[in-house]
C-alpha cells in the first residue's frame, strides 16, 4: 500500500463498487450456469475474458445484446433463451451491503464522495433499481460523481480512468484515497499517483471507518 495522508488530513474517498459497497457471489454464478448445462463455466468465463470481448462490454463497446449472443456462442447454451442466459449472467449479483450503505450517508457530509467502478449495462440496471426499490431513493446521488466503466469508456487498472477522476474534480492526490477489493485496480491506482487501499477477503469498508465516519487504518 501507498503511504497516505493520516485520517485528519483526507478530504477525498473514491470507492469501488462490487466487493465494497455490493456483494458479488463468482460461486453462484458458475453454478446458476451449470443449471443450463455449463458444467465448466469458471475455466470458460477465465479463458474468455482474457479476450477483448469482456472488456469492451464493460467499457460499453457492445450492447447487452450483442453479449448475450456471444455467451450463448461461446458457452454452447443457444436453446438456453435469452432471458435465462441474462438471469444466469446476472446471478453474480448478492445484494447490497447495508452496512456500507449506512456509512456512506456519513462518509459523504464528511468527504467529497465518488465512484470508480467497472460493471456493463446489464448488471448496472440490476442493483440500480434494486437501490432505489430497498431504500427509495437514487444511488448515483449519493456521491458527488460516479464513474460507470461502460459509460466513460474506460475501465480499471487502466491509468487513465484513475487520473480522469482526478482531474475532472481537481482532486489533490495527497488528499485523496482510493478502496478497492482488487490489487490489481490498487496497483493500478498506485501507478496513476493515487493512494489506494486494499480490502482484503473477508473485509468490509465498515471495518476501516468508525461509526463517525473516521478513517482507522494503521
Amino acid at each position: 500500500m501507498k503511504p497516505f495522508v493520516s485520517g485528519k488530513n483526507l478530504r477525498n474517498l473514491i470507492l469501488d463498487f462490487g466487493g465494497v459497497i455490493y456483494q458479488i457471489d463468482h460461486l453462484k454464478q458458475i453454478e446458476t450456469f451449470a443449471t443450463l448445462g455449463v458444467k465448466d463455466f469458471g475455466e470458460l468465463y477465465s479463458q474468455a475474458v482474457q479476450s477483448p470481448l469482456f472488456a469492451d462490454f464493460e467499457c460499453g463497446k457492445i450492447t447487452p445484446e450483442k453479449m448475450m449472443e456471444t455467451i450463448s456462442r461461446l458457452l454452447d447454451v443457444k436453446d438456453a433463451g435469452r432471458e435465462k442466459i441474462i438471469d444466469a449472467w446476472n446471478s453474480i449479483l448478492v445484494g447490497f451491503d447495508d452496512d456500507a450503505v449506512k456509512l456512506i450517508g456519513k462518509l459523504k457530509i464528511r468527504y467529497r464522495l465518488f465512484l470508480l467502478s467497472n460493471t456493463n449495462q446489464l448488471h448496472y440496471n440490476v442493483f440500480i433499481g434494486e437501490y432505489s426499490e430497498k431504500y427509495s431513493a437514487d444511488f448515483n446521488k449519493q456521491f458527488e460523481k460516479t464513474y460507470w466503466s461502460f459509460k466513460i469508456g474506460l475501465r480499471k487498472p487502466d491509468e487513465q480512468i484513475y487520473r480522469l477522476v482526478m482531474r475532472d474534480n481537481q482532486l489533490d492526490p495527497e488528499k485523496t484515497l482510493f478502496i478497492d477489493d482488487s490489487q490489481q485496480n490498487v496497483t493500478g491506482a498506485e501507478k496513476s499517483g493515487m493512494p489506494a487501499v486494499l480490502l482484503s477477503k473477508g473485509q468490509r469498508l465498515a471495518d476501516i471507518f468508525d461509526e463517525n465516519g473516521n478513517l482507522i487504518l494503521h
